[in-house]
């Protein structure tokens, strides 16, 4: 390719081609989540609903001290503790309420947007 032809080259293609070295890789899909201020409210009554709002209400206040990644247990109205794993928070949660309804979670800034499996129901013919 003679000089000329490469400069033509350049001119004619020159944009894509450099367009296509400076844009970023394309960045892996990420989970779908929800902020912390749109959790939904458990209205069923049922056992868990109790912890499950009263962390809706303290989430904020928790991730502004810095708790963020931590592990709180929640029973009832109450925030028992906070832990740095998981395992932490169970066992406390075993010792203390063996057979009653508790909350562990993660507090988080983002919640994951937890979808179940669908099914199809077939109409008996």
């Amino acid at each position: 390719m003679t000089g000329e032809e490469r400069e033509l080259m350049q001119r004619l293609f020159g944009d894509e081609m450099q367009g296509q070295r400076t844009e970023p890789p394309s960045a892996a899909p990420q989970p779908d989540t929800i902020p912390y201020t749109e959790l939904p409210e458990d209205t069923s009554q049922g056992p868990g609903a109790t912890e499950w709002n009263h962390y809706r209400r303290e989430v904020g206040r928790l991730l502004a001290q810095g708790h963020e990644g931590k592990w709180v247990l929640i029973k009832g109205q109450d925030v028992i503790g906070i832990w740095d794993s998981r395992d932490e928070a169970k066992a406390v949660a075993l010792d203390r309420f063996l057979m009653q309804p508790v909350l562990i979670r993660q507090v988080l800034s983002r919640e994951p947007l937890l979808r179940g499996p669908t099914f199809r129901r077939l109409c008996p013919s």
